[in-house]
């Protein structure tokens, strides 16, 4: 017979899931719009570019702020050109109202054309629909700093569960890659374990894309 605190634990979990569960429905109601595929020839931007170093210190800059979910500081991943550029939604209020992560992203690769930002990274089913057959998706092993991870969650769906960004170069011997995300839990910024922007470690196993940005991605 389960123990108080085993039951309690699985309800922390259920609860958890019903969250992520009805951040999943919210996207059900988005006009899944799709970029036409980009050639599979197109150059891709190295991890080195100056764009891509300029998403890595945004997301920096973002942990080192604290941001815990529910915070203001989401609705401008959410509704500024910043981000997602989505000025219609609601204020952020209270946690589960948005599945952010892809928000965040935007964010962070501000420099990112908008009507891709505003088109593309509001969701995994987005990237997998815009992305998956490009030169944009990648093997695990080739993953660099600032490539965007989608992750499995609970509900392991094809087109993956959550977005992240790549923080440091995989560690593939030992299995495992270091994010920064958003809308998820792990490490804040103050170094307490809680939810918002987070780092955190991911085992390989979890990896359920890999995207690199292409150099046509960028503003000019």
């Amino acid at each position: 017979m389960a123990t108080k605190a085993q039951l309690e634990a699985r309800v922390e979990q259920l609860e958890d899931d019903l969250r992520r569960a009805g951040r999943a429905l919210n996207q059900v109601e988005i006009d899944l719009q799709a970029l036409p595929l980009v050639d599979d020839h197109e150059f891709l931007a190295p991890h080195s570019d100056v764009n891509v170093v300029n998403a890595i210190e945004r997301a920096e800059a973002e942990f080192d702020r604290v941001v815990k979910d529910p915070s203001d500081r989401i609705n401008t991943y959410i509704q500024s050109r910043e981000g997602l550029g989505w000025s219609w939604e609601d204020d952020y209020t209270r946690n589960g109202q948005f599945a952010w992560c892809g928000a965040f992203a935007a964010f962070c690769h501000v420099r990112v054309k908008m009507d891709i930002r505003y088109k593309v990274f509001a969701s995994c089913y987005r990237m997998y629909t815009s992305w998956a057959k490009t030169s944009r998706k990648i093997e695990i092993q080739n993953a660099a700093p600032g490539d965007i991870i989608v992750v499995f969650t609970s509900k392991h769906t094809v087109q993956g569960d959550h977005i992240t960004i790549c923080n440091k170069h995989p560690d593939i011997k030992n299995g495992y890659v270091e994010t920064i995300e958003g809308n998820a839990k792990g490490e804040l910024g103050d170094g307490e374990y809680g939810e918002g922007v987070i780092k955190r470690r991911r085992s390989l196993e979890e990896i359920a894309h890999v995207y690199r940005l292409l150099g046509v991605d960028f503003d000019e």
